[in-house]
């Protein structure tokens, strides 16, 4: 009797053994860490999307460990409603990228995008392969999943070379709004950028959900004469509206208006585009102030702050600490900044810095958007009227 049990204790501890061999040490986190939103699409047939903006695959273990493929999927009561995979080719691209970010510093130039100092560690060290030694990371970029109806979990499922381990981790995602406010300025206007996919405020963690607000005017230009000053565009001084009560905890003035980033009348747009590719890197390595140029951030109920930027230069009304009405008049709309021409930078966030945050949707009850088929959430080329 006491033989067979002995037998039956080896047989198990061997059983563990093995496992415990085969078993990695690869720790799943993303920035941001704690949740995604999804943003409708389609709205009428209910086509939603998320983004996952940081994805970290950190060996934590001793031995290195080879990635052989990823599997993203967005669940709705435990059952898989989409899924993306990224095979072993898809792989190795996404580790040259992480190479390239190190090699060119813009991992910590753009240290609001990535944070690697959380994501990655105290001492972030990015594979250029998709094998990773102790202590490396392999970041995955910008997933990108979409679904009909809803989800509320986003799932992260990493196959291991020559294991049977499949190392996971999970975001809840948010179908919904941060909160409804009113719009920050009145009358007609155009959105320049917005959410959708295309534009380029979709792709950057503190700006996902910001909108840039111009105004159209006759021959559908946004600028009388030829543009070559502020004064010329229709949206120049018109007034930034508080979009509800609350505090100001960010105020910052005293950035000219950026007349270098406005098109020249004869530029071609290739000339322009990497011409403002130079200018933006200028602003990047000046730091956040310079990008967001004259700003205002107010910071509403329930920890969601609005961020007002490129605002005109000596027309900021408020000062840190006061308290703002809904619809209190808190700035004039101008060009400084990381600014092509004079429009209204708008997005909620979940701290009061205008970059180093988290980027929240935001809902309007006092607009409408006049070619729209029914109730639906802005999209990039929008006319917005507001009531």
């Amino acid at each position: 009797m006491s033989a067979r049990l002995n037998l039956s204790a080896v047989a198990a501890l061997a059983i563990c053994l093995a496992a415990h061999a085969g078993a990695s040490e690869l720790a799943v986190r993303f920035h941001p860490a704690d949740q995604v939103w999804a943003h409708p699409l389609e709205s009428a047939r209910s086509i939603h999307a998320v983004l996952v903006h940081n994805t970290a695959l950190v060996n934590r273990g001793s031995e290195p460990v080879t990635v052989s493929a990823v599997e993203l999927q967005a669940l709705r009561a435990g059952a898989v409603v989409s899924t993306v995979r990224l095979d072993a080719a898809a792989l190795d691209g996404m580790a040259r990228q992480g190479g390239a970010l190190v090699e060119s510093g813009m991992l910590e130039v753009l240290d609001f995008q990535f944070a690697p100092a959380t994501l990655l560690g105290e001492a972030p060290q990015l594979s250029a392969t998709r094998t990773l030694a102790p202590g490396a990371a392999l970041l995955l970029l910008q997933q990108f999943l979409s679904y009909k109806g809803e989800a509320d979990r986003l799932r992260v499922t990493v196959q291991i070379a020559d294991s049977a381990d499949r190392p996971t981790g999970e975001l809840a995602i948010r179908h919904g709004a941060a909160g409804r406010f009113r719009f920050p300025l009145e009358g007609r206007w155009f959105l320049g950028a917005g959410a959708t996919p295309h534009s380029h405020h979709r792709w950057a963690v503190p700006e996902e959900f910001a909108l840039d607000l111009v105004q159209i005017g006759a021959g559908g230009k946004s600028h009388r004469g030829d543009g070559t000053r502020m004064e010329d565009y229709y949206a120049y001084g018109a007034k930034v509206l508080a979009i509800a009560t609350g505090e100001v905890v960010k105020v910052h003035d005293g950035e000219a208006d950026n007349v270098g980033m406005l098109r020249r009348p004869t530029e071609a747009l290739a000339d322009y585009q990497r011409r403002l590719m130079a200018g933006q890197g200028e602003l990047l390595n000046a730091g956040v102030d310079a990008i967001a140029g004259n700003h205002v951030v107010i910071r509403h109920a329930d920890g969601v702050h609005g961020v007002y930027a490129h605002l005109k230069p000596g027309s900021l009304k408020v000062a840190v600490g006061d308290m703002v009405a809904v619809g209190q008049q808190i700035a004039g709309l101008g060009g400084s900044g990381n600014s092509t021409e004079p429009h209204l930078h708008f997005h909620l966030c979940d701290a009061a810095r205008a970059l180093h945050c988290n980027g929240l949707p935001v809902e309007f009850d006092n607009i409408e958007i006049p070619w729209s088929d029914g109730p639906r959430g802005l999209q990039s080329g929008d006319i917005v009227l507001t009531r």
